[in-house]
């Protein structure tokens, strides 16, 4: 079943246990959110796509872009977004401008946080009010936590998540010298899932399977009903929350398992202060540090349950999507294995530098992430009152701003082939001078979108980057793989999103050569 069968089907059994006079008052308030709707579609002053004539064409136009968006936006990306014309395209909740001419895109992202807000587009893109809580917006000192722990402590963290990694895939799959099938998916989802919460709450709790279970469970419901609520305007979104929203048996699983950590934590902070020098280096202790005084602890287990939702599926799919381009490549796999032992030989072991030296594995997780990005659209901003941009386009208060990436991705004019997979696209380009760092996986700019750029890039790029390295090099490392047919799954679009086919299997063998291998030998183990 599709992700937006999903939704639909989630919707209509949530309508059927309403009470006639519910349901009367829901189509009451249908009615003026059209109304509202349509006169705003009136305000802005710029060309649409796949709007049909008539009265509710802005309507069906709307409802279009959940299971059509990739068409709709590059529909419009090349009509108008080429000629660096500002567009507009109907979404269920809102009208959405885009911006495609690479100095109306800087210009967007450079404009005050006072009058295009970056943090306000993101509460609404997933509900947060609704889904985690209303403070996480008002006291966002978890991104902090992920701007100065994960990122600036990538190399004291490595040998955790190598371990972690390697554990999980093992754990999880029972390969051997014959092909073996694979559903890629489940695997990925618990080996992210492990690794990231290794890192979060550390060892046992990070194996328990009923807090990883809750976790997951948790970061999909978050992830479907924020995207379900914010279909509707904001006057509906209380009482749809009421059947979309469902955090809190995910939070009494996370206190239960986390909080007597916290309380723990706590104690010994009070007791020892500063002479408790071997702190531990987790989630759960930078968070301890980084909350205002006061703060209780549900909003702290709020706090590790937002991380499990921003870091388990954006990289799970991200790693489904390298493997799939990989196996449906098989030639890649080679010249990077060899790539690997090379550069582990060379540095003597699974260093930082080592991670960052594997230049053909970085251009093939940076192509997948061109290709198949985890959204089409990025720098996603909200009009906090009336603004006219340098160009002339005008847009009111409320509305979305943003960029159509996978158009741009995909243009043949900015990307030779620009539609067509290529792995070491990049790491030739990089062969030229001046572009070695500016084409690394998590370099951004406004011909590659894929964690946005300037102080609103993805803060958490730098851990992902390194995670999936690991992951993709232990599996290049130890198996071939492969799709029995040798055909890649189709991506499916829904709204925002682009999903990798969830169910789709792969054929695993053991590399015969793998404990000869020095690369897989210098992996660190706990």
């Amino acid at each position: 079943m599709s992700v937006e069968q999903i939704e639909i089907n989630g919707l209509v059994a949530a309508l059927l246990k309403l009470e006639p006079w519910q349901l009367a008052a829901l189509g009451g308030l249908g009615f003026i959110a059209y109304c509202v709707y349509y006169h705003q579609s009136r305000k802005i002053d710029l060309p649409s796509v796949g709007i049909e004539p008539g009265i509710f064409g802005p309507w069906k136009a709307a409802i279009n872009f959940v299971h059509n968006s990739d068409a709709l936006i590059k529909e419009g990306y090349y009509k108008y977004g080429k000629k660096g014309q500002a567009f507009k395209v109907a979404t269920p909740a809102r009208y959405m401008v885009l911006f495609s001419d690479p100095k109306m895109i800087k210009e967007l992202w450079q404009t005050d946080e006072s009058i295009m807000s970056f943090a306000k587009a993101g509460q609404e893109r997933i509900a947060s009010d609704y889904t985690l809580s209303r403070d996480l917006g008002a006291h966002p000192y978890h991104i902090e936590i992920i701007l100065k722990n994960l990122t600036n402590r990538l190399s004291s963290i490595l040998p955790e998540v190598f371990d972690e990694l390697i554990k999980s895939f093992e754990d999880n799959t029972s390969i051997t010298s014959a092909w073996t099938p694979v559903h890629n998916f489940s695997v990925m989802l618990k080996c992210i899932s492990r690794t990231t919460n290794r890192l979060f709450v550390g060892l046992p709790l990070c194996r328990n399977e009923d807090y990883l279970n809750h976790c997951i469970e948790f970061a999909t419901a978050a992830s479907r009903g924020g995207a379900t609520i914010d279909m509707f305007p904001f006057f509906m979104q209380p009482l749809v929350a009421k059947f979309f929203a469902n955090r809190d048996k995910a939070l009494a699983k996370v206190i239960a398992h986390v909080g007597p950590l916290f309380v723990e934590r706590q104690k010994k902070m009070k007791e020892l202060g500063e002479a408790w020098t071997d702190r531990p280096n987790d989630a759960v202790q930078w968070i301890l540090e980084a909350a205002p005084p006061g703060t209780n602890l549900k909003d702290m287990c709020l706090r590790i349950l937002f991380l499990n939702f921003a870091a388990i599926h954006t990289t799970s799919f991200s790693v489904l999507q390298v493997l799939y381009d990989l196996a449906a490549h098989p030639e890649y796999q080679e010249p990077l294995r060899q790539e690997i032992e090379a550069v582990v030989t060379q540095f003597g072991g699974w260093t930082k530098q080592a991670l960052t030296a594997m230049k053909k594995l970085d251009s093939v997780l940076r192509e997948s992430q061109r290709t198949s990005g985890v959204t089409i659209l990025t720098g996603m901003r909200k009009a906090m009152k009336n603004h006219t941009f340098s160009d002339g386009t005008r847009v009111p208060k409320g509305t979305w701003v943003l960029a159509p990436t996978l158009a741009i991705h995909g243009d043949k004019d900015i990307y030779e082939d620009g539609l067509k997979w290529e792995g070491f696209r990049f790491s030739k380009m990089r062969e030229q001078p001046g572009q070695e760092a500016k084409l690394q996986m998590v370099s951004g700019s406004t011909e590659y979108l894929a964690f946005g750029t300037g102080k609103h890039a993805c803060p958490g790029r730098f851990f992902a980057a390194n995670e999936l390295k690991v992951l993709v090099a232990y599996i290049i490392l130890n198996y071939e793989f492969k799709f029995e047919d040798g055909k890649r799954p189709e991506n499916k679009y829904y709204a925002y999103s682009c999903v990798p086919d969830l169910k789709a299997e792969m054929m695993y063998r053991e590399r015969g050569d793998r404990h000869q291998s020095f690369a897989n030998n210098c992996l660190p183990r706990d």
